[in-house]
Order: C-alpha cells, then sequence, then structure tokens
C-alpha cells in the first residue's frame, strides 16, 4: 500500500460528493464545487498507475495468471455493484412504463455496458455513478495486453504524443450536446487517462531510487498541491469544460501521484495517517452509496417540506454515507471480494 496514494481516494470521493451538493441548497451550485468530478480523472489515473504497481511484473514474469488477475478484479468491482444496482432497482433508481425498455437498461447496467452507449438516459440510469466502473471494466480486460508496450520507450513516446495532440483537437470540434457521452462517459475515450497512470508507474518505477530528502520532497509536495489548485480553481471559469473532463487535469494529477507515490515529505506524513487511509480503503463504498443518501435527503425534505441548514443538514448526511461505507467495506466487500476469488479460483 502507498499510504499517500490511498489517502488521496478519500479526499478526491469528498470532491465527488461535494460536486452532487447542489441539489441539497444552491450555495453549493458553484464551479468551485461542480468541478469536484475531476475526482474521477483522478481514479482513472490512479487506477492506471495502482493496477501496473501492482500486477505488472507478476503478470510479465507469470507469477500471476490472467485468470487470477480478472478474477480478482471482478472480484473488486461487482459484488459492490451487483448490491448498489440491486438498492437501485428498489428505489426506482430507473422508472419506464415499457418493460422492454427497463429490461434493456437494466442488462446494459448490469454488465456495466451503460456508458458504451450515448444517451443520458443510459448511463446516469440506476445507480448513475456506476458509469465509471464500466470504463475500469474495460480498463481491467485490456491491461495484461497492454503492459507488454511499457518497456517499448519508441511505442510510448509514440503513442503519448499522438494522445495529446489528437485527443485535444477532437474535443475541440466536438458538438456541445455530444460533449458527456463522448469525452466523459465513454470507456474508449477514458482509456487514455488509465494509460497516462500506466507511464506514469513506469516513470516512477524507473526513477524511485532516486533518493530525495525529507525537506526537498516536501517542497515538491507543495509544489504539485499549488499546481493542482492552480489548475483547479479558475477552470470553471476560464477552461472549456470538454477540456476539463480529461485532458486538461492530466498534468497537475499526475505530477500529483508521482511525487506523493515517493512517500518522502510532510505532507505525505499527514497523508499517511489511519483514519485518511481508512477513508481511502472505503472510497469505492463512499462513491457508489453517496448518492443514494443525498437523494434519500432530498426525498424527505420536499416529502414534509421541511427546512434544515445545510450546515446541519450536510455533515449529517456525511456522517451517514461515511458511517455505511464503513460497514460495507468490512462486512460485504472484503467478505465478498474473498468469496468472488475462492469461486472462480476454484481449479475445475
Amino acid at each position: 500500500m502507498i499510504s499517500p496514494l490511498t489517502s488521496l481516494r478519500f479526499l478526491f470521493a469528498l470532491m465527488v460528493f461535494g460536486a452532487h451538493l447542489y441539489t441539497i441548497d444552491p450555495y453549493f451550485d458553484h464551479l468551485f464545487y461542480k468541478e469536484g468530478f475531476v475526482g474521477v480523472n483522478f481514479f482513472f489515473i490512479l487506477s492506471g498507475f495502482i493496477i501496473a504497481y501492482t500486477y505488472r511484473d507478476r503478470l510479465l514474469e507469470q507469477k500471476s495468471t490472467l485468470r487470477e488477475f480478472w478474477v480478482a478484479r471482478i472480484a473488486r468491482i461487482y459484488p459492490l455493484h451487483l448490491l448498489t444496482l440491486g438498492i437501485s432497482v428498489c428505489v426506482g433508481g430507473y422508472i419506464s412504463s415499457d418493460l422492454i425498455d427497463w429490461i434493456k437498461h437494466f442488462v446494459a447496467n448490469l454488465f456495466l455496458l451503460q456508458p458504451f452507449i450515448p444517451a443520458a438516459d443510459y448511463f446516469f440510469s440506476f445507480n448513475s455513478p456506476s458509469w465509471s466502473l464500466g470504463c475500469e471494466q474495460l480498463f481491467y480486460f485490456l491491461f495484461p495486453f497492454i503492459i507488454g508496450c511499457l518497456g517499448k520507450k519508441n511505442r510510448i513516446l509514440y503513442l503519448a504524443g499522438v494522445l495529446v495532440i489528437a485527443i485535444p483537437i477532437a474535443m475541440y470540434f466536438t458538438m456541445d450536446q455530444d460533449i458527456k457521452a463522448i469525452w466523459y462517459v465513454n470507456p474508449l475515450t477514458r482509456l487514455p487517462d488509465f494509460l497516462i497512470g500506466m507511464l506514469l508507474f513506469h516513470l516512477y518505477d524507473k526513477f524511485k531510487q532516486k533518493e530525495w530528502t525529507y525537506k526537498q520532497a516536501s517542497v515538491y509536495e507543495t509544489a504539485v498541491v499549488l499546481l493542482f489548485l492552480l489548475f483547479y480553481l479558475p477552470a470553471g471559469e476560464y477552461i472549456p469544460k470538454v477540456f476539463r473532463y480529461s485532458c486538461y487535469y492530466w498534468l497537475p494529477i499526475s505530477l500529483l501521484l508521482y511525487v506523493f507515490a515517493h512517500q518522502k515529505g510532510y505532507i505525505s506524513r499527514l497523508l499517511s495517517n489511519k483514519y485518511l487511509v481508512i477513508g481511502g480503503e472505503i472510497s469505492f463504498s463512499f462513491y457508489l452509496i453517496h448518492l443514494f443518501i443525498i437523494e434519500g435527503y432530498n426525498w424527505i425534505i420536499r416529502s414534509y417540506d421541511l427546512h434544515i441548514p445545510y450546515q446541519l443538514g450536510i455533515p449529517v448526511i456525511l456522517i451517514i454515507v461515511t458511517g455505511l461505507s464503513l460497514l460495507s467495506y468490512y462486512y460485504f466487500e472484503k467478505p465478498a471480494n474473498k468469496l468472488v476469488k475462492n469461486l472462480l479460483n476454484k481449479k475445475k
């Protein structure tokens, strides 16, 4: 475990949480909060880094099989996905008078295919955050076939050059109504985020022996945090959303991950706090659960015509989401993960 990166997962999950608070109070209908979708960019790049960190050598040296890798990934995402999908069905996450239409949407969500379908009533149906799991599923499927290219320097540079040039150009010419379907949720166009994470690990692995002093690392950590804020704070006002969905944040997030992966400075020590690390461990549950609680809170407020100040309501919501995430992680995710691995890895 790289503790600072685990803790950062929790902080970025909180940013996603903040991006959805505009439904509770107009105070949060502000670009500073709604820009919190950058958390998804962070998760995709981090995923590429961590998967390469954990599995690259094991797969290349045949210490793990493809079956074991894919089973581990299925065990990671599907149990909680199926649970939250079931909850969403029960609370009316998608309602249609046409049974065939409902079944189509359900099957797409069941197999995490909804982000491939360029229609909001598909990719945001049922438990809407699960669209990102459809992206992760594609990343995991392709990872074993991509890792062999990491050691080929010329191919990496060529690929990086093509991505850096082609993607912003294609984004610029995308019609406004198609931006979200093409650039935000589509697994194929989010794949570069994952690839950047893999390339970032390759860079980290090559230079990780380079020693940083505590003072140097603290300066680097402070600098990358300030750089991220420099990108983040004015983005909503000055940068078109189509770029902010992906490529605009590649540089600050990559530098953030690279520097904190070394775990050498003062901020890394702060991020290694056990409670923040636990927050990172439960961030997957937090991410998939939080909208249920926000929407449930809104339903109660509307149904009973309550007027609760957001200064009181939002801390309560946050406590509930965090509590449920802890319960989910320790009493559902971990046991289910172990059970699925045991079942799927049994020899025939």
